[in-house]
């Protein structure tokens, strides 16, 4: 049965094939279609640049400094911008600044603003500043002139130590109702006709304006210890000398303003931008030159060696130096600053009285602050405390 069955099979696919062999004239196969050319890939989109990460906001910055360099308007005006939280300590004078800085190696603090004359030997003895990084400045915003002398005068081994931030004179201040004839010279501190109406500070800046009264030149004699302990001990005896004449020496601010307004003082030695203040509100007060010359210092900023917020110090500096945020400090304080452009923004009366106290020929004669060594130091600070220990003869 399965061989008929697959005979059968066999005989019908023949048959299959002579049908198709003899069917009509064949269809001529359609040519093959040309296969479409490849379209081009299109090319790749390009990766979207990944976005710049946003400024790293927040952060605090600790700050030793004097009265007056951080106004509160411009710490909120920093806090808002960079989200960095301000945390300020104020100080009375250098060797303060000097004695807290040493204690801990500048730890606790990042940014300082010491007197030029404190920077080289201070670091020099102590390591307490770390040098200035000029390509994280905005050097623009400095007067050039300032820049260049400040960061010159505080190189060490090849790098400055500093940049000029605020700067003034020490000169005297008179009450021109009272005392219309002083001012003259120093050596009015001592004149008798204006006993108990004299008030100085006991500090450095008094010690040269007695000095240069007295024809001597601490900046020169200051290389020598002999010869500057000389010059410091004919100084301490014309101010012990002069004693019964000092109603009291004044320490701060308020204090000589309040001795000044309520007529206890008539004559003082004073920062000029306390005596342009009291200008302002009474012209009796005028800030006076004497013959002698103002004795010029300059603040500066340097970063504590301790310093944790390195970044944060930077961006307070490029913040302030801006010439309308400088204008705030001179308009608070009463002080110039190294900011280009700032004083054309300041208060045009207070640039009117810098005008008048400082003509370019008092300019001229200002002595600046000099570098002191330890010796010198420690010089003053003995003779500043026998003139105080001392009894009103």
């Amino acid at each position: 049965m399965k061989r008929r069955f697959t005979a059968f099979l066999m005989v019908m696919l023949v048959f299959s094939m002579l049908l198709s062999a003899c069917g009509g004239a064949a269809t001529k196969a359609p040519a093959p279609t040309k296969a479409p050319a490849p379209t081009k890939a299109p090319a790749p989109t390009k990766a979207p640049a990944p976005t710049k990460a946003p400024a790293k906001k927040g952060g605090v910055l600790r700050m030793l400094t004097w009265e007056g360099y951080a106004p509160e308007e411009l710490v909120d005006k920093f806090t808002k911008e960079t989200g960095i939280k301000v945390e300020i300590t104020y100080i009375g004078d250098n060797n303060e600044l000097i004695a807290k800085m040493a204690a801990t190696k500048g730890v606790g603090f990042d940014l300082v603003s010491p007197t030029l004359n404190y920077v080289v030997n201070a670091q020099k003895e102590f390591g307490i500043y770390q040098p200035i990084d000029l390509s994280r400045v905005n050097t623009k915003l400095f007067n050039q002139t300032y820049l260049k002398s400040i960061t010159e005068q505080t190189m060490i081994d090849g790098k400055p130590y500093a940049l000029p931030f605020v700067w003034g004179t020490t000169a005297l201040v008179v009450n021109t109702e009272k005392a219309p004839d002083a001012g003259k010279t120093y050596l009015d501190l001592c004149n008798p006709k204006y006993k108990g109406r004299v008030s100085y500070r006991a500090k450095y800046d008094t010690l040269y304006m007695f000095a240069y009264a007295l024809g001597l030149d601490p900046a020169k004699a200051v290389k020598n210890e002999d010869e500057y302990r000389k010059v410091m001990e004919k100084v301490r005896d014309k101010m012990i000398e002069c004693k019964p004449i000092v109603r009291t020496y004044w320490d701060s601010r308020q204090q000589l303003e309040e001795l000044l307004t309520k007529d206890e003082v008539w004559v003082a030695t004073s920062w000029d931008a306390i005596a342009w203040t009291l200008s302002q509100k009474d012209p009796k007060f005028k800030y006076v030159v004497p013959k002698e010359g103002a004795v010029g210092w300059y603040d500066t900023f340097a970063l504590s060696a301790g310093a944790k917020n390195i970044d944060e110090a930077y961006k307070w500096i490029n913040f302030v130096m801006k010439p309308e945020n400088a204008a705030v400090i001179i308009n608070k304080t009463g002080y110039q600053t190294a900011s280009e452009g700032a004083a054309e923004l300041a208060n045009p009366k207070l640039a009117k009285l810098v005008k008048e106290s400082l003509p370019p020929e008092k300019m001229a004669n200002i002595h600046w602050y000099f570098p002191l060594p330890p010796y010198a130091r420690d010089i003053q600070a003995s003779v500043l405390e026998q003139v105080k220990a001392a009894k009103s003869k």
